[in-house]
């Protein structure tokens, strides 16, 4: 048998296998990283790379993630199932075919982001009621104590809502406004369903006959001039003149004669109820009633032949400063 190498025989020799594997080693330096890119469809470009054809990237679960086509640099992101578009970035086709940005399905619907015009009824997902962060103390008096503009609120000037309007409805009533937290207001009632322990009571008509009718002139006011924030501003006070020739009562001279009639703030006589005066001048209709009547000989009418002793308005404290002293001229 020829040994290998030697004329005849079927095996090359050592110098053959040796300059067969330098020539594969020769080839193999001559292929390339560049070749075999190129052979994908890759190309090195300067700062970045070219890549001719679609590329896809499947997910862990093999399903179509993200494709990306070079032609015109257009990524697309797909469902969870990988079989529809859910977002495109780069070439719009659904919004603005032709114009570059953003577009993403919404439910069954594409958008431009960005290019939507946004109102309040196609926001999704908002609130249907929004708990306040600040009590607003303008809006919601009530609870103005808790909120930063409490001293705005206390000092508001109020509404010409009531100048000149008409009452809306088909009742209407007048209303008290209370010291208790808030000052809210409450209706001026006087049906028995909102009355018990009635009393009669008279007064005497020679005290309510006291009550001497003024003309007068109220004192300028001086409310505090306030920042933004609430606080004293530097500077003159501000100067609400009182208006000339009021014609009325002295609440004083009617606490001493008539003190059913007083209205009382922060323990001192405040004003008079005028809307109770008729009342009180039922007693003085009565007595000159009765009078007339003796004088053209009938009976009179049955009414207490004493007058009750006077009692103090609600809200009167159990003992009342000494009243401001006045002078009526003559």
């Amino acid at each position: 048998m020829s040994q290998p190498g030697l004329p005849g025989s079927q095996f090359p020799g050592e110098d053959a296998q040796s300059r067969r594997i330098k020539e594969l080693e020769r080839q193999v330096q001559q292929f390339s990283a560049a070749n075999v890119l190129a052979t994908a469809g890759i190309g090195v470009i300067p700062n970045g790379i070219l890549v001719n054809g679609m590329m896809q990237f499947k997910r862990a679960d093999s399903t179509l993630g993200v494709q990306v086509d070079p032609a015109d640099g257009t990524f697309v992101a797909f469902n969870a199932a990988g079989t529809s578009p859910v977002a495109r970035f780069g070439s719009l086709v659904e919004t603005s075919p032709g114009a570059y940005g953003v577009e993403v399905l919404v439910g069954a619907t594409w958008v431009q982001v960005g290019a939507q015009a946004t109102t309040w009824a196609t926001v999704s997902g908002k609130p249907t009621d929004f708990a306040p962060l600040v009590t607003s103390a303008v809006a919601n008096a009530t609870t103005a104590v808790n909120a930063s503009e409490a001293t705005h609120a206390g000092q508001s000037d109020g509404s010409q809502y009531g100048w000149t309007n008409n009452v809306g409805g088909t009742e209407y009533y007048a209303v008290y406004v209370g010291n208790n937290g808030g000052f809210k207001f409450g209706r001026n009632v006087s049906s028995i369903l909102y009355k018990e322990n009635v009393r009669a009571h008279s007064n005497d008509p020679a005290e309510i006959l006291k009550l001497r009718p003024v003309l007068y002139d109220r004192k300028a006011t001086y409310p505090p001039v306030l920042t933004a924030d609430g606080l004293p501003a530097e500077g003159p006070q501000q100067m609400v003149p009182g208006r000339k020739n009021e014609y009325g009562l002295i609440a004083e001279q009617v606490a001493e004669h008539a003190p059913e009639l007083i209205s009382w703030f922060t323990g001192h006589i405040d004003s008079v109820r005028y809307e109770l005066l008729a009342v009180k001048h039922q007693d003085v209709l009565l007595n000159h009633e009765n009078r007339i009547r003796a004088l053209e000989g009938r009976p009179p009418l049955d009414i207490p032949a004493n007058p009750f002793p006077t009692v103090p308005a609600p809200g009167a404290p159990d003992s009342p400063p000494a009243p401001l002293p006045y002078t009526i001229n003559e």
